[in-house]
This record gives structure tokens, C-alpha cells and sequence, in this order.
């Protein structure tokens, strides 16, 4: 299919135990065609759905020793599922993202999948409170990758006598880990980062060769940024969660030669001290997006069977 824009519109919205008045609107990016041919939510006869994505298999085992309370991005959704249930009475929050994707040609698809799952949360006057909580969250593929979570994330609210002191718990993480790859103390507050790059673990996030993206800005206009690999404020999609783009151009690659980063931020305060842990898997981030992208792609390309309105 020729690499023409097509539109996009995404929408959010919170499922679980609240009601649907609770939405948040994604962004929308539009091409020159007419927003009237466009609707939002729901799948007219004779669109593509997301029936139409199919799970495909071989997830091969990740790399990196690196889990989030025994889990890793790429495990099945049934240990997620087991997990929440094992530590949460409550049941999980779940937030749908629906895509509706327009070709120029007139051939939509509707995509509708679960984005992230989560329990834990306490709420916003718990968060203006600086309440305890324990909030993990799941972001999650498309059914083209089985809902498996492409990355973990926890954060962790516990009064300041209880929690660990931060050189405890860098101790505790290299006795699982070894030394990481960045290791950063400012004041009470710690961040150790693990990074596992294409070639294996990166033993010092920092020190790598500073590499040059160039990025052309029309009019034979460039602009020049530098990066390291894994490294955060880079040139790059940073992003795990899914979103169609077409055409896609160099600066929305997720990361590349980046297989995964596991960061463990610590936040001491007198009353409360709070520890975050994010698992993101940008490897299954990029062969989902192209696993994805793929399928979409060769469902608007498909044959179009006709309307059956009442003319």
C-alpha cells in the first residue's frame, strides 16, 4: 500500500470499578482529509476491527535477568492476572485505548485493546495526601502480542521508619543484579539504573560513545543531536505503548540497540518515602509496533465489501 498519510484518532477510556464519565482524550493527528468521514468510537459494517490482529508466537525469553516482583515483559498475561489477584483483593483498574485509522482511500480500522492494568492506586486525594500505597501497573500489547506487558511499573509509599535505607537497597539489588549501570545520590535521593543494550548489559551507561542523529529538517535543513544508548533525553521514541504512525521517520524508532532499562529511584522524606521501579522492554516495544503496524496495514489494503445502507 503507498505510504500515504491516514488519519488517526485515539480515545481513552477507564474501565474497572469507576464509570466510563471518567475519560482521558489521546492525541489526535490529522491529515488533510475531512473530519466528517471520521467517526471516534465504534465499528461500522464493513470496517476492520480489532478481531482482525492476530497473536502470533515464538516471544523468545528475554535477555536480561532483570523482573519486577517475579515477572518480566513478554510473560503471559495469565501470570499478570495471577499476580494481581494474588496481591490485590480489589479488582484491577484496566484503561482501553481505541484507535480508529482512516486510509486515504476511504478503508478504516477500528482498534480497541486494553493499554495498562493496575491495582493499587489510591486515588487522587490519597496522592495530594501522600498516603502509603503499594501501585503497580502493567502496559500491555495488542491481541498481536497475546495482551503480554511490554512494562512493569511500581511504585512503592511507606512511612519513613519502615522503608529501607537507599544503600540497603542498592545492596539488595546488586546481590540480585551485580553493580548497575548507572548509580546516581543526590541529597535522599538514589537512582540505579540497569541497561541491556543489544550486545548485553551495559556496564556504564554514562561512559559509552556519544553517537550523532541527524535529523533533516527540510528545506536542506538538519539539526544534530547526540545520544548514548539507553540513555534517557534522546532523539528517540522513549514510549512503549502501542500508537500507528504511517509514514513512520527516524526519530519515532523506540530506542534503538536498546533491549531494556530497569530503573529503581529512591526518594527519602521524614514522613513518607517513596520507591519507584519501571521494567521497560523496548526490544517487544519495537516488534510489537512493527507486528502490529504490519497487520494494520494489510487489513486497510484488504479488499472493501460494500455498504448495505437503506438508500
Amino acid at each position: 500500500m503507498p505510504r500515504n498519510p491516514v488519519l488517526v484518532l485515539s480515545h481513552y477510556g477507564i474501565l474497572g470499578d469507576i464509570e466510563m464519565n471518567s475519560v482521558l482524550f489521546g492525541s489526535c493527528r490529522v491529515s488533510s482529509m475531512a473530519l466528517s468521514a471520521i467517526v471516534l468510537i465504534g465499528a461500522e459494517s464493513g470496517t476492520a476491527t480489532a478481531d482482525n490482529l492476530q497473536e502470533v508466537g515464538g516471544i523468545v525469553a528475554r535477555p536480561y535477568p532483570y523482573k519486577l516482583l517475579g515477572l518480566q515483559p513478554g510473560d503471559p498475561v495469565d501470570d499478570l492476572t495471577a499476580l494481581f489477584n494474588e496481591r490485590s483483593e480489589a479488582a484491577p483498574t484496566q484503561t482501553e485505548r481505541r484507535l480508529r485509522i482512516q486510509s486515504p482511500q476511504g478503508k478504516a480500522f477500528d482498534l480497541r485493546y486494553e493499554a495498562t492494568r493496575e491495582i493499587g492506586d489510591i486515588g487522587m486525594q490519597g496522592r495530594l495526601a501522600n498516603a502509603p500505597q503499594d501501585h503497580i501497573t502493567a502496559f500491555l500489547a495488542t491481541e498481536a502480542f497475546g495482551k503480554r506487558p511490554l512494562a512493569l511499573f511500581r511504585v512503592l509509599k511507606v512511612p519513613t521508619e519502615k522503608a529501607p535505607e537507599p544503600a540497603a537497597l542498592r545492596a539488595q539489588m546488586e546481590d540480585l543484579y551485580g553493580l548497575p549501570s548507572m548509580v546516581e545520590m543526590q541529597g535522599q535521593s538514589m537512582t540505579l539504573i540497569y541497561a541491556w543494550g543489544t550486545d548485553g548489559f551495559i556496564t556504564d551507561l554514562g561512559g559509552q560513545p556519544v553517537q550523532t542523529f541527524i535529523e533533516d529538517l527540510g528545506g536542506n535543513r538538519t539539526s544534530e543531536r547526540q545520544f548514548r544508548t539507553c540513555a534517557a533525553g534522546g532523539p528517540f521514541n522513549a514510549a512503549v505503548e502501542y500508537a500507528f504512525k504511517s509514514p513512520r521517520v527516524a526519530e519515532d524508532a523506540i530506542m534503538p540497540d536498546c533491549v531494556a532499562t530497569y530503573e529503581i529511584t529512591y526518594q527519602g522524606g521524614p514522613e513518607i518515602s517513596t520507591i519507584k521501579f519501571a521494567l521497560k522492554d523496548y526490544e517487544l516495544a519495537r516488534l510489537h509496533q512493527a507486528e502490529t503496524d504490519g497487520q494494520i496495514m494489510e487489513a486497510l489494503s484488504s479488499p472493501t465489501s460494500q455498504s448495505d445502507m437503506d438508500l
